[in-house]
């Protein structure tokens, strides 16, 4: 579809993400345009997080209304509601490390509000998380047969369910905006067991925070990831066993590796000898 030309020069930079920027424009008050990176931003792909997040906004799901897909060259992008005030739970764990407790104790139980809500799958967009796993599983070049084998009965063990997924649960991805909360970057929204974001929150939090790269993400040091991980799993499940429910989560941690690679392929040699590697050692007894 041959979408909008807008004229980038009329807009301000404001934010840069992993896969785009974010810009605002005194001309468009009220408005923000996500612009999505030229490798990132294929036209299917930008229809694919605009139509996701139309969806949840529908859901009821706190998360900005969405307007129009629009295009600067060849970028895809699209324009939504602006969030006035707004800053990332991981952005206010690092302005003030001393409230991390507080905060992954705030998103755990909007986490759960989430995972309460009820959401129906639509064949072109929003696609169940076990039949998204399943599919990855059956093509990934990450796993040996036995691990196929082992995961795949792994999943097919999930409890069935139409609640929501997030995708990509974590402290970059729920702002604050005062006394409201919102979810944003809701292209990985999906529907089924709550276990599948949990795995996504611990592999970041814990495996991952050793990665310079993923600690700039989240604007925390290790320390401070690990720190929020602890609060965030005491207060979602109750336990005081924190190292238990790592236990319980590391498969599907990597179930997690498999899926993402699935939605973003990458043909790195390097990368996918540490990929292996991750997956196996999610995988040790």
């Amino acid at each position: 579809m041959n979408y909008p030309q807008i004229n980038l020069s009329e807009w301000t930079r404001v934010g840069e993400g992993y896969n785009g920027e974010a810009f605002a424009s005194e001309l468009h008050p009220g408005v923000m345009l996500k612009l999505v990176r030229s490798d990132m931003g294929a036209a299917e792909k930008v229809e694919q997080e605009f139509e996701a997040a139309r969806i949840a906004f529908q859901t009821g799901i706190p998360t900005p209304q969405v307007y129009q897909i629009v295009r600067d060259g060849k970028d895809h992008g699209f324009l939504c509601e602006k969030i006035e005030g707004k800053k990332s739970f991981a952005r206010l764990c690092a302005d003030s490390p001393e409230q991390i407790p507080q905060l992954a104790t705030r998103m755990a139980a909007y986490g759960k509000q989430l995972h309460q809500m009820q959401i129906q799958a639509t064949k072109e967009r929003i696609i169940p998380m076990k039949e998204l796993l399943l599919k990855a599983l059956s093509t990934t070049i990450l796993v040996t047969d036995a691990q196929r084998e082992q995961l795949t009965e792994l999943v097919k063990a999930l409890p069935d369910t139409n609640t929501v997924l997030h995708g990509d649960f974590q402290p970059g991805n729920i702002i604050l905006a005062g006394e409201k909360y919102y979810w944003i970057d809701l292209g990985w929204l999906s529907q089924g067991h709550y276990l599948m974001d949990l795995a996504h929150l611990y592999k970041m939090m814990v495996e991952d925070s050793v990665i310079p790269a993923v600690q700039d993400l989240t604007h925390m040091t290790r320390e401070q990831m690990l720190a929020f991980w602890d609060a965030f799993a005491k207060a979602y499940t109750g336990t005081d066993n924190v190292e238990a429910l790592n236990r319980t989560l590391r498969p599907y941690a990597a179930l997690d590796i498999i899926r993402t690679f699935y939605l973003h392929q990458n043909d790195n040699p390097q990368f996918i000898a540490f990929m292996r590697m991750c997956i196996n050692e999610q995988l040790k007894p």
